[in-house]
């Protein structure tokens, strides 16, 4: 294309002082003056098509800035020097992709303030720069109560949403199941640790809450059945787990305790406890049983009492067994607690075997023996056993008779 400069007038032309324009001058290159493009459709090309950058520099006092074609990106970039490359700050390329490149660099609109300033697809962004900093993490707090009609922000499967608190705590279901029984509070993994109620508090069982766990304040816990129809007790069970019952297996124990005893040692133990205990191995055909009570007095607390599972009391200030019985003609006892058969030996002379037998033959015997008519009958231990005892009935002329009431009782191990 021909190179043409088309001038109204030129006031000057020297080689020294260059070319003077309509007062603009051309000199060593440069261009001193105020230069417009005008006209309709006014074109200013920088570069002819050639594989090389092209930029406008400004030169300024201080700083340096660029406008250029990158040749080799093919960007227009923006940035701070002389030379293409240096420093970009912004850059765009073919496909209007625009760049704020790495660094140190702000990227500041000042006027923007919810009225004017940013806007993103048409739409002006009104949130400031504090709300926008939440949403990246931001770890700014209040202290203003959540309300109904607040909103909470959703990320909706990539897509940020705006709800409110009451749409949030139906779909979460807030602190009530959606049906009866239709939650739990907690899991097998993630558990609570501590409850706190207020005085008066309850727990309420069941769809009826008719099974109540309430507390009395200052006192203690009250367990009650509410329903007032007849034949409804609290039934209040301890439930083993295990599998397998064998003898002198503990089922089920209550302990009692004064564990902030200030002055320790015995103090502090159990003092006393109720145990149900296994006499046997259980079966399909077999649950015996024995209660324990236990006391202490400088100890843990150890077994004092236990009632059998066939009903008997055992402890040192209980009768191992008692009978009463009728000597005359076939012996027979009237009522009796752990004696068995009554062997007959001679006139006024029996041996009574126990039903469960004594620890040993230590024990001792108490006795009394009856025959209407007689002004004194007693009885006489002839042998100790720790399955049986050998007891004389004797008569005011003490000979041995078949008296008809006989009294006995024992205590021992």
């Amino acid at each position: 294309m021909a190179s043409q400069i088309k001038v109204d007038t030129i006031s000057e032309k020297t080689s020294a002082g260059g070319v003077t324009i309509d007062g603009l001058l051309i000199k060593d290159g440069g261009i001193s003056g105020d230069v417009s493009l005008i006209g309709t459709t006014p074109t200013f090309t920088i570069g002819d098509a050639g594989a090389e950058d092209a930029a406008l520099v400004f030169d300024g006092n201080a700083q340096d800035f660029y406008i250029a074609l990158d040749d080799s990106a093919d960007d227009l970039v923006i940035g701070l020097g002389s030379t293409v490359g240096t420093t970009p700050a912004i850059s765009i390329n073919e496909d209007r992709d625009v760049t704020i490149s790495d660094g140190a660099i702000d990227f500041d609109v000042a006027s923007h303030d919810g009225t004017n300033g940013l806007k993103l697809g048409g739409t002006l962004v009104t949130a400031t720069a504090a709300e926008i900093n939440l949403i990246d993490g931001g770890t700014s707090r209040g202290t203003t109560a959540i309300a109904d009609g607040d909103g909470v922000l959703i990320n909706d499967a990539g897509t940020m949403r705006m709800t409110t608190v009451q749409t949030l705590a139906t779909y979460i279901g807030g602190s009530d199941p959606s049906s009866a029984d239709g939650d739990t509070l907690g899991t097998a993994s993630l558990e609570w640790s501590d409850l706190y109620l207020a005085d008066g508090g309850q727990i309420l069982f069941g769809n009826d809450q008719e099974i109540t766990l309430t507390h009395s304040a200052d006192s203690g816990l009250l367990l009650k059945h509410t329903a007032t129809a007849d034949d409804k007790p609290i039934n209040l069970v301890l439930q083993t787990g295990e599998t397998d019952m064998a003898a002198d297996d503990v089922i089920g124990k209550i302990s009692f305790q004064a564990p902030d005893e200030g002055t320790g040692t015995d103090a502090v133990l159990v003092s006393a406890a109720i145990q149900a205990v296994a006499e046997g191995d259980h079966s399909s055909s077999s649950n015996a049983t024995r209660l324990e009570f236990h006391t202490g007095a400088s100890e843990l607390a150890t077994q004092k009492l236990q009632i059998t599972s066939d009903g008997r009391g055992l402890s040192q200030f209980t009768a191992k067994a008692w009978i009463q019985f009728d000597g005359s003609g076939t012996p027979a006892a009237a009522d009796s607690h752990n004696f068995g058969s009554i062997t007959d030996n001679g006139t006024g002379d029996y041996t009574i075997a126990f039903s469960n037998d004594l620890a040993n033959a230590n024990y001792a015997v108490a006795g009394l023996s009856h025959l209407p008519g007689t002004s004194y009958a007693t009885i006489q231990v002839q042998t100790h056993a720790a399955g049986s005892v050998r007891v004389y009935t004797v008569r005011s002329s003490w000979s041995l008779g078949d008296n008809n009431y006989n009294e006995i009782i024992i205590f021992g191990d």
